[in-house]
């Protein structure tokens, strides 16, 4: 982990802190650049970005980086997306005046026994501006894709999402003028309990799959635990899935 800024000079180092990672801390930076190369996206050419939102890091990618991840590993084997209505009556293309209700994408592995579904709800996602009011059908889609591939590849995207899932949680930026800055809150204490569950769940998850579950639990509960907790916890997930990763390659007969 402590290496993995090598892969960027100072000078591009500085660069993203600034423009593709701004507001993100030296250990954000890191793991940045551990997902970076992890992924094989790449930030400058804007495939990937690290966005800090409510004093977490949220890794982002493209729907295009993320299916390029999943080709890259020579497994996908064909997708297919349908949306429905409130009738719940599924189709391969939408064609009604009003937004889809939900949009279901299912991923197809080669060798997995079978196929990986995702389905997002359009009142789930929908950012109500840009093109989720002129493309409603098309952004529902990727985030029903992007949920798909990840369960699909969780070794390959684990913790990676897609701008177009994350796009509703975008607040909009109000500008006051107050008489005198309001004075800073004291640092979040955290959850010592939550903490100490978290550590352990990541030291037991014994596959990726269930290492991918626990990250999304601890994101559920990101709220229970301070800044310096969840950043740790972060560092112990990408460890852990460095292990289980090379413990995949190690049992494949057929890996080269």
């Amino acid at each position: 982990m402590t290496s993995s800024l090598a892969l960027w000079t100072p000078e591009q180092t500085q660069l993203i802190s600034t423009t593709i990672a701004p507001g993100c801390s030296a250990d954000e930076l890191r793991l940045f650049a551990y997902a970076c190369q992890r992924t094989g996206l790449d930030p400058f050419s804007k495939q990937i970005y690290a966005i800090k939102r409510g004093g977490k890091m949220t890794i982002q990618a493209g729907i295009d980086g993320l299916r390029s991840i999943a080709e890259r590993t020579g497994q996908l084997d064909g997708s297919e997306t349908y949306w429905c209505g409130e009738d719940g009556q599924w189709a391969d293309v939408w064609l009604g005046s009003k937004p889809p209700a939900a949009a279901k994408t299912i991923i197809h592995r080669k060798g997995a026994s079978h196929p990986f579904v995702g389905v997002a709800r359009f009142a789930d996602y929908n950012a109500g501006q840009g093109l989720w009011s002129k493309m409603p059908a098309a952004m529902i889609a990727k985030c029903s894709e992007a949920l798909a591939l990840r369960k699909a590849f969780p070794a390959d995207l684990s913790g990676v999402y897609s701008t177009d899932e994350m796009e509703q949680a975008i607040e909009p930026v109000t500008v006051t003028t107050t008489a005198a800055a309001a004075p800073a809150l004291p640092a979040k204490a955290g959850d010592a309990k939550v903490f100490a569950a978290g550590k352990a769940a990541i030291a037991k998850a014994d596959s990726l799959t269930k290492l991918e579950e626990v990250t999304a639990r601890m994101e559920a509960r990101k709220d229970d635990l301070s800044d310096e907790q969840y950043r740790q916890l972060l560092t112990l997930a990408c460890e852990r899935e460095d292990k289980l990763t090379a413990q995949v390659a190690e049992a494949d007969p057929f890996d080269d």
